[in-house]
This record gives C-alpha cells, sequence and structure tokens, in this order.
C-alpha cells in the first residue's frame, strides 16, 4: 500500500491533459481531469482549502503515483488498488459504493443497480448514479467502469462525458458490443493504418445508445446537406423548436405547416420541399420507416431515395448511424475522400475507384473503416 505525508495539491502534464491531484496523509482525496492546468488549480484549491499547492515532487510514493497516473492516460491499465484513497467527508453509503467499486477490476463492468445490490441496497441504483456523478477521485475510485441499465454508457464525473468515459474503457479492453469487437479486431489485422486510427481513436461509436427515431434522423440528414455541422445543427434546432415536443415536427405537423413556416427556421426552398415529401410519404404509408429494418442495404437505399432531396448518400448516412449496418463505403463523401488521402498517402482527394480498393479489405466492416476515418480526420491524424 502506498503512503503519504502531511497533504498537498498537485497539477502536472500527462500526455492527454493536465492532471490535478490532492491528498492527505489518509490518501489521495481528489483528481481532476479534463480541465486547463490553471483551471485545474483553481478548483482543486477550492475542494481542498488547507492543502499547499507544490510545485513537484520527487520520489517516494506521490512521485511513483503521478507516473503510473502518466501512463494511464498514455494508455496503459492501472487498477489503481494499492493506492489508499480519503474518504472523509462521505457519507457511510457513499463510502460504501465508491470502496466496492474499487474491487471492479479492468476489463470487468458492473451497472449501476448491481453496485447498489452489491452494497445491500438493491433498489438505489439513481442514489449510486448520483454517488457517480459525484466521485472525487475518478480513475483511482474507476467510476468509467459503472455503466447503466443493459450496459448503456452514462455520464462521467470528469469533463469529457461519455466519450472520454468509452475511450477509458475500450484502453482497458472493454467493448460492449460483441460484433464491433470483432470489426475492430478485423481492421486492426488486415489495415496497419487503421489499427494505428483505431488506437487514438477508441472504439466504434457510430450508433448512440438510445438512437433517435428514424424520422428525426432523415429530417437530420436533408437539414445537414451541403452544411457545416455548426450550421446544421443550428438549422435543426430552429426547425425542432417547430414542435410543441421535443423532438422535429411529426409528419403529420410538417404537413399543416405554411411552407414560409418551415423557410424561417433557416432550410431553404428546396430543403423545405424534400422535408415536405418526406413528411407526405411516411404520413400517407407509402414509406415505411420501421420497415427498413428488416430490408437489405440495397433495398433501404432503393426505398429511401424515392423521396425527393434523398439521394445514396443520405440512405447511407442512414444505414450506418441509424440502422447500424456494418458494411457500407459511402465512396461519395467527401470527409471520407479527404481522410483517406491524408493517411494512405495522396497528395489530393481519393477518388472513389481507389476507395472502393482501399475499402475491399475492411469488408464485412467498411462502415467501421469509415467512421474510422472520418474520427481521425477530426483527431488531427497520426501525428
Amino acid at each position: 500500500m502506498l503512503k503519504f505525508h502531511d497533504s498537498g495539491l498537485f497539477v502536472f502534464e500527462t500526455s492527454r491533459e493536465p492532471v490535478g491531484l490532492a491528498w492527505t496523509s489518509r490518501g489521495v482525496n481528489r483528481l481532476i481531469l479534463g480541465l486547463q492546468a490553471e483551471t485545474t488549480a483553481q478548483e482543486l484549491a477550492r475542494a481542498c482549502p488547507n492543502a499547499q499547492r507544490t510545485r513537484g515532487v520527487r520520489g517516494g510514493d506521490l512521485a511513483l503515483l503521478v507516473k503510473r497516473i502518466k501512463a494511464v492516460m498514455g494508455g496503459h491499465v492501472d487498477n489503481f488498488d494499492d493506492v489508499p484513497v480519503d474518504f472523509s467527508g462521505l457519507g457511510g453509503f457513499s463510502r460504501a459504493v465508491l470502496k466496492r467499486l474499487r474491487k471492479v477490476r479492468a476489463p470487468e463492468v458492473v451497472t449501476y443497480g448491481e453496485l447498489a445490490a452489491l452494497c445491500g441496497k438493491p433498489k438505489a441504483a439513481r442514489a449510486v448514479g448520483r454517488i457517480m456523478g459525484a466521485n472525487p477521485v475518478p480513475l483511482i475510485v474507476p467510476c468509467h467502469r459503472c455503466l447503466g441499465k443493459d450496459g448503456s454508457m452514462t455520464g462521467f464525473s470528469t469533463e469529457g462525458g461519455i466519450d472520454l468515459k468509452a475511450r477509458m474503457l475500450f484502453r482497458e479492453g472493454y467493448v460492449a458490443n460483441k460484433e464491433h469487437a470483432i470489426g475492430i479486431k478485423h481492421l486492426r489485422r488486415v489495415d496497419p493504418v487503421m489499427r494505428e486510427i483505431i488506437n487514438i481513436v477508441g472504439p466504434y461509436r457510430a450508433l448512440p445508445d438510445k438512437p433517435r427515431p428514424a424520422w428525426d434522423s432523415l429530417v437530420t440528414a436533408i437539414v445537414h446537406q451541403q452544411l457545416s455541422l455548426k450550421a446544421g445543427q443550428t438549422i435543426a434546432g430552429r426547425v425542432q423548436d417547430l414542435s410543441p415536443g421535443s423532438g422535429f415536427p411529426t409528419p403529420g405537423q410538417v404537413r399543416g405547416m405554411a411552407h414560409q413556416d418551415l423557410r424561417a427556421a433557416g432550410l431553404s426552398n428546396q430543403k423545405v420541399s424534400y422535408i415536405q415529401d418526406l413528411a407526405v410519404k411516411v404520413d400517407e404509408g407509402s414509406l415505411k420507416l420501421n420497415s427498413l429494418r428488416r430490408m437489405d442495404d440495397e433495398r433501404v437505399i432503393e426505398e429511401l431515395t424515392k423521396v425527393r432531396g434523398i439521394g445514396p448518400w443520405s440512405a447511407q448516412m442512414h444505414l450506418i448511424f441509424h440502422l447500424g449496418r456494418l458494411d457500407v463505403l459511402p465512396t461519395g463523401d467527401l470527409g471520407i475522400q479527404i481522410a483517406a488521402a491524408r493517411f494512405y498517402g495522396s497528395k489530393e482527394k481519393v477518388t472513389g475507384a481507389r476507395l472502393e480498393k482501399i475499402g475491399a479489405k475492411w469488408a464485412p466492416y467498411r462502415s467501421m473503416g469509415s467512421w474510422y476515418l472520418w474520427q481521425g480526420l477530426d483527431s488531427g491524424g497520426l501525428g
């Protein structure tokens, strides 16, 4: 068991981001991730007003812990079960939950309900969720290993949220979806470039844990056509504001709206006509969105492209991001063309034929390869 003396706080850089650490003679009592260095120091000082900020650590168990945290932030796995934690100030049930969670070792996970039951209160899943959200020492008390019901990703007690939580679990060897795990293993094996991108990006997350309705997904695709992500999100939000509910206006509601109402949300005349045509086909039943899941990819594209304004690209996006199909290669996507050029050594965006050749070895997981190219481009490349 590591030992610490006195109390203090220290902010240090890692390969990914600054980390703030505070401790007492009883153990670590605060760990902060995901903020700028000065903000981290301010948050530590606010949480631990009696601790003195140190400029560094020299030798001893504290220096060893800093070294281990840096290693974890660089991708290594550590359960930190020999690191003492100072739980003073926490209630009895909170201490019991956090202490029990420390026994969950990588790559194991536990749900809120399971953790509540292990602590003798099987109906206290929500209370466990609140305790996870207030965990003062993430990493050392591994709240990222605590999942929602049925293994769904939930919030995380530090900056970075669900994406950071998913990446941490991925580095520890946990992949919730078995088919995704097989696909990732396949991509790593057949394509060294893809292997490097996966190591940077982490788990495959094209599908959210709670997918939106198919109607919302298709309206979103139409809104975003030929727009930047930010502009598309802004206009999509305005269209949603036209609905009395939380999502987009229903097909029936769209049919009852004046053309100008949709135009006022920022849609072009053309896109208004596209959404209205989609609304008519869905409302009248000529396009049965629930039936798409039972169709093969080619049939889905055939059905969706009957709607004005939905071409092969929009249909492919629906296949990947709503239906979860794993072997779609959108060769006409500009982002994939640019990413393929960057990662596979071309001075210009690659042609569809070249993409077909690059993606051939990814099959039957070409959707996953495509998604990793998009994410690799956003992450800034392979360094």
